[in-house]
């Protein structure tokens, strides 16, 4: 019930800022303004280094009295890591405002940065309750982060362009981290001083954090490639719109999932026999991995081990698309009147962008599904693979179809993109999908395109 009043709250600030935000600023501004929030974004992602999903597979799993140290020792770990990683990327951005500072405006610049670190530092707390089974404030936060967004930017751009936009993306990501240091403080201030690392830990959340920022690169990067291959602030400014609609619903679906697996592995622990949790880290030695390659390598129900989790990731993802395929459809017939009719008349030309974004919807649910059942399986090698055929998807399509098509170019390129990542997720992890899910899912997706398209 959380997850689901938050994913309310955060799609009716979602359609706040995908309606009244773009009115405002006009195409071309926030074109401008989108490239610097997906900048924000996907170097956030990039560096959550597969956090959220690491606390919820590893730290329910522990024994409870261990669960605050270990949530302790795994965000100090993490923090050390993205540290670094941010002390990278401000030297880098550093050198392009010495180089160009045209191109790369030294206040864009630094608002930039210190957004992106803000919205690190956000994460790496609030994902330290969510693995302490704290759901509520990680649902809360995108809701609450973009209230204050469409707030900020609707107060400031009048006064400041568009760097007092983008001025408002720091802002939403300071709020973000009063929030996180509200959750993790409490949760963490009677730890043990230390715990072990689970063997093998640090690898499942690096490989995560790698299928993370690919995907996260097919996933929004079509705005990039729209602004880099089509020359045109308008053109990226459709692309941002139509897949901003598109990814509130997709990451909708995924907060759902990421926010259920807590429970899931609890609940397995709880009922798998003898003391030691039944989840914990069955490919730490080299015969769980012996055992985990073998049990995926045949079709079937995925491995015995898991019970019922994965086949409450399967209802869960039936339940998804049972709404998703119809409202999509609808979404589909409606398109060439809803969207200057909601975003405005400037926004007529985005129409054929949304065929795209919307298919990209109904792919979500499978998914969202083999994400976790790679958790659950401790099978991150499987998320990689998958995303980096996403991401060639992704390329491919970008660089065909971007300079021609321009804004429908960038999102036919992230369908793509989330198609490759779905059929290969089908192929690594066998049993853990379904036929009916897979199958109902692609086939919608090519109804919603072929609909859209007609229409558009």
């Amino acid at each position: 019930m959380v997850s689901v009043a938050g994913k309310t709250a955060e799609l009716v600030t979602l359609v706040a800022l995908a309606v009244l935000v773009p009115r405002v600023l006009g195409p071309a501004d926030f074109g401008r303004f989108s490239v610097a929030l997906t900048i924000v974004t996907i170097a956030s992602v990039a560096m959550m280094l597969g956090g959220p999903t690491l606390m919820a597979r590893y730290v329910p799993a522990a024994p409870p009295e261990e669960r605050a140290a270990l949530a302790r020792a795994l965000t100090a770990r993490l923090a050390v890591g993205r540290a670094a990683q941010l002390a990278v990327v401000a030297l880098v951005a550093g050198m392009l405002v010495a180089v160009d500072p045209s191109a790369f405006p030294a206040d864009l610049t630094a608002l930039v940065l210190v957004s992106l670190a803000l919205s690190v530092a956000a994460t790496l707390a609030l994902q330290t309750g969510l693995g302490l089974g704290r759901t509520g404030p990680w649902s809360a936060r995108y809701p609450l982060q973009n209230a204050v967004l469409v707030i900020a930017v609707l107060v400031l751009y009048p006064f400041g362009g568009v760097t007092a936009a983008v001025a408002g993306i720091a802002l939403s990501c300071v709020v973000a981290l009063g929030l996180g240091a509200a959750t993790a403080g409490p949760a963490l201030r009677g730890a043990r001083a230390a715990v072990e690392l689970p063997a093998g830990a640090l690898r499942f959340a690096i490989l995560q954090a790698a299928g993370g920022a690919l995907v996260q690169i097919a996933h929004r990067g079509g705005v990039v490639a729209v602004a880099l291959l089509a020359g045109s602030s308008v053109q990226t400014g459709h692309a941002a719109l139509a897949l901003g609609v598109g990814l509130a619903a997709t990451y909708a679906v995924a907060q759902v999932f990421t926010v259920a697996l807590p429970g899931l592995v609890e609940r397995e622990n709880a009922d798998a026999p003898g003391s030691r949790p039944a989840l914990v880290l069955q490919e730490n030695t080299q015969a769980g991995r012996l055992r985990s390659r073998e049990a995926n390598a045949a079709d079937g129900p995925g491995r015995p081990e898991l019970g019922d989790a994965e086949a409450a990731l399967r209802r869960l993802a039936g339940l998804a698309l049972a709404v998703l395929v119809p409202a999509t459809l609808v979404a589909a017939l409606l398109l060439e009147d809803a969207v200057p009719a909601v975003f405005g008349h400037g926004y007529a030309g985005a129409v054929e962008a949304f065929a795209p974004a919307l298919a990209m919807v109904v792919v979500a649910p499978v998914n969202a599904l083999v994400l976790q059942a790679a958790a659950l399986r401790l099978r991150p090698e499987a998320t990689l693979h998958s995303a980096i055929a996403g991401a060639l998807a992704f390329a491919l399509v970008a660089l065909l179809a971007v300079p021609s098509l321009g804004a429908t170019g960038g999102t036919a390129a992230a369908l793509a993109g989330a198609v490759a990542t779905a059929l290969t997720s089908i192929r690594l992890l066998p049993g853990a999908i379904g036929a009916r899910v897979g199958g109902a899912s692609l086939a919608g997706a090519a109804g919603v395109l072929a609909i859209a398209l007609t229409v558009a």
